[in-house]
């Protein structure tokens, strides 16, 4: 148990660094990178793979006399680099019970982890109750998270002050509050942003979440959630459930289906927090298109004095 505290001593240490606040569940997948940094399982990969493929080298040099001269130096060192490539995702080191336990050995010894969210957050207070002179200003996103939780994780760091939007639950935004609606109305062009897990669930309520949030004519909506190619790109941390027979969404491929329909589900609170708001942020502020350097000479043409004559 102590070297569990001592694990999660160092988690909370880096999960609060930048100064965000954090869910449980966002602990303690920190605590799951922790016990298993990803460094080390592109080590232990590398070597099963760069054993193998010496091995096959080898035995290729010996029918090609004329290749012997080649040697297991490159495969040593493009191993890691591929295996850092290919998509896969990970199976948490410890369960759910474990961690609960280090985080209450935690306590007892430090006391609260900094920058931890309450289990048992205020009640949520409803867009309809505030002042009637907030209804007068208009807002260009409203994002609607799967999990309550991330809503509240959300909000705990003030993105909905710096994005100027509305961040709700799905509990919240069933159906959208009239005030919200009244307020995305006076922007020019709205959005619904979608947040959720990729699981079968996340996923069928993304595809069908016109309809589920009654929103309006008009409204556009994105889906900004996890999907199995990103877990599997970012090599998360996934669950494994029981298998789920529903309907899957047509976009996914064929790796995407395998993938759910083996049970593995992937939380958004795999994330690291930072990762999450810097996702966020660059979803709705998108990067300026640079021009390249050459573009520069056509408006060199028309623009100031000794310009070129028409």
């Amino acid at each position: 148990m102590a070297s569990l505290i001592a694990a999660l001593d160092q988690s909370v240490t880096r999960i609060g660094i930048s100064g965000v606040r954090y869910t449980r569940q966002q602990l303690y997948y920190e605590f799951c990178r922790t016990l298993l940094p990803f460094a080390q399982v592109v080590a232990s990969w590398s070597s099963v793979a760069a054993v193998g493929s010496a091995s096959a080298l080898m035995a290729w040099r010996r029918s090609r006399p004329l290749w012997s001269g080649l040697t297991g130096t490159g495969i040593q060192i493009a191993v890691p680099s591929l295996v850092r490539r290919l998509p896969f995702t990970l199976t948490p080191p410890v369960t759910d019970a474990l961690f609960d336990e280090a985080l209450r050995a935690y306590r007892a010894r430090y006391g609260e982890p900094p920058g931890l969210l309450p289990d048992n957050p205020a009640p949520w207070r409803a867009i309809d109750g505030r002042e009637p002179d907030l209804y007068d200003y208009g807002l260009a996103y409203a994002l609607v998270c799967q999990d309550a939780s991330i809503a509240r994780m959300l909000r705990a760091n003030f993105l909905h002050m710096e994005m100027a939007c509305a961040i709700l639950a799905l509990e919240e935004a069933t159906p959208l509050p009239d005030a919200l609606v009244a307020m995305l109305i006076r922007a020019s062009m709205p959005w619904v942003l979608l947040v959720h897990d990729a699981s079968p669930s996340g996923l069928r309520w993304s595809t069908h979440a016109a309809g589920l949030l009654d929103v309006p004519r008009g409204f556009r909506i994105r889906a900004l959630g996890l999907r199995p190619r990103h877990a599997l790109q970012r090599h998360l941390f996934a669950l494994r459930h029981a298998a789920d027979t529903g309907e899957l969404p047509a976009s996914l491929n064929l790796i995407e289906r395998l993938w759910l329909c083996a049970g593995y589900q992937a939380e958004l609170a795999a994330l690291p927090p930072v990762a999450l708001l810097r996702a966020l942020r660059r979803a709705t502020r998108p990067t300026p298109r640079r021009d390249p350097w050459w573009s520069g000479f056509r408006r060199w043409r028309a623009s100031g004095y000794m310009s070129w004559t028409a």
